[in-house]
Order: structure tokens, then C-alpha cells, then sequence
């Protein structure tokens, strides 16, 4: 039959061993959470340095487009 002292220094080393393993688990599912919301919020992170330049390129010069073509120079001439 287990003593007192054995049965609490085996409590202590159990909760040791998987009290860390559980910490190291909360720890991994924080950090992927944490990639997972930046990959939400910002998507062209995924892509490479050339690719979110042409993206934002492309973006930029359909802004562009649109405002000119929303300018008062287009109009047409009232008479």
C-alpha cells in the first residue's frame, strides 16, 4: 500500500508532466489562432512580395481609372 508522502510526490509529477503538456498545447493553438486571424484580416500577406505588388498596382490604377472617368473633364458639354 502507497504511503501519503508517494501518493502526493506522484500528484505533484503528474500534474508537472501534463500540466506543461497542456501549456504547450494552449500555447500552439494561440499562436495558429493568431496566424489564422492575420491571414483573415490580411490576405495578401499569403502571397509573395512581386504578387502584393501587382496586386496593389492593378488596385491602385482601377481607382485611378474610376475617378477620372467620374471627373467633371468627362462630361459631356451642355449647351
Amino acid at each position: 500500500m502507497a504511503t501519503k508522502k508517494e501518493n502526493d510526490q506522484y500528484r505533484k509529477n503528474y500534474d508537472k508532466i501534463f500540466g506543461q503538456k497542456e501549456n504547450e498545447e494552449l500555447e500552439e493553438s494561440y499562436k495558429e489562432s493568431v496566424r489564422q486571424t492575420k491571414e483573415r484580416t490580411d490576405p495578401l500577406k499569403n502571397f509573395s512580395k512581386d504578387l502584393q505588388e501587382s496586386i496593389k498596382k492593378r488596385t491602385y490604377e482601377k481607382r485611378k481609372d474610376y475617378a477620372t472617368d467620374m471627373s467633371y473633364e468627362n462630361e459631356p458639354e451642355k449647351k
